[in-house]
């Protein structure tokens, strides 16, 4: 059996395998990372929220098949736009940084 084979068998285990990179990246970059069940919660502990239940700016991020881009995995955003596709790592975090801002 492949590691494709084995990715392919079993999503859930891609995905955190590839969340746990981006956690990574993230907290290099100062961001708050938790993982948590289907994602991971990054807060930017620096930014205010948007409200009163959302101290700090933060989203939960998943990993998930893009529909539109053939099955490859991609990072999501809590309201499930795409952020980039997982093998590009810097590109996640800059667009991460770009709605959640740089933590000081």
């Amino acid at each position: 059996m492949s590691v494709s084979d084995h990715h392919e068998r079993n999503p859930g285990a891609e995905s955190y395998v590839r969340l746990q990179a981006l956690a990574m990246h993230l907290r290099v970059h100062g961001f708050a990372v938790e993982t948590v069940a289907g994602g991971l919660v990054v807060r930017n502990m620096s930014r205010a929220g948007c409200c009163a239940t959302q101290q700090v700016a933060g989203d939960m991020i998943t990993c998930r098949p893009h529909d539109g881009d053939g099955g490859r995995y991609w990072y999501f955003t809590s309201w499930r736009q795409p952020i980039a596709e997982s093998e590009r790592i810097t590109d996640a975090v800059v667009m991460i940084k770009g709605y959640l801002g740089a933590p000081a």
